[in-house]
């Protein structure tokens, strides 16, 4: 008798367990100012015969990776990134940027609906993808103590722009 009452309550509480620890899957909606861009240029910026110039650097919002990183993979791919237009459905937005040299630039911007990694191609005169593409994954936390929810995060994207190339590490 004992044991069919504990196999009762057992089997009543096990659905409560694993709605509990189930988490959603984040809602990757639109959200203002969820983005911000911290640029640093050199005074170098983009150096070609001993002078420096502007540079184009161009912002992806992407809901799907896939596309992007084929383009990335090759010289032409490149050239088609860098005319920062809508090359796929998997694009939610993209947005240019002029840098100047020894300018610094924090900018904000709204993540567009779906958008759940940014790129950023720079336009530097040597295209080579490692030097001029860098790729986040915009992060996401467990909300909740009972029903657990998956919530996208706001990303800092951090920029050093240096005289031939984007410093640092290729992206996150």
């Amino acid at each position: 008798m004992r044991s069919i009452k504990t196999i009762v309550v057992l089997i009543s509480v096990l659905p409560l367990l694993v709605a509990c620890a189930a988490a959603t899957r984040p809602a990757w909606e639109y959200e203002e100012n969820a983005i911000t861009l911290l640029i640093e240029a050199d005074n170098q910026l983009n150096m070609r015969d001993g002078k420096a110039f502007t540079l184009s650097l161009c912002v992806y919002q992407l809901k799907d990776p896939n596309a992007f990183l084929q383009l990335a993979s090759d010289v032409d791919g490149l050239y088609k990134l860098l005319d920062c237009g809508v090359f796929d459905a998997s694009v939610a937005m993209s947005k240019r940027l002029i840098i100047h040299p020894g300018q610094n630039l924090k900018g904000v911007l709204n993540r567009a609906e779906g958008a759940k990694y940014v790129a950023v191609v720079a336009g530097y005169y040597t295209v080579e993808k490692d030097r001029i593409v860098r790729f986040y994954k915009i992060p996401v936390a467990k909300k909740g103590l009972f029903h657990k929810k998956m919530v996208p995060q706001h990303l800092d994207v951090q920029l050093k722009l240096g005289a031939q190339q984007i410093m640092g590490s290729p992206g996150e």
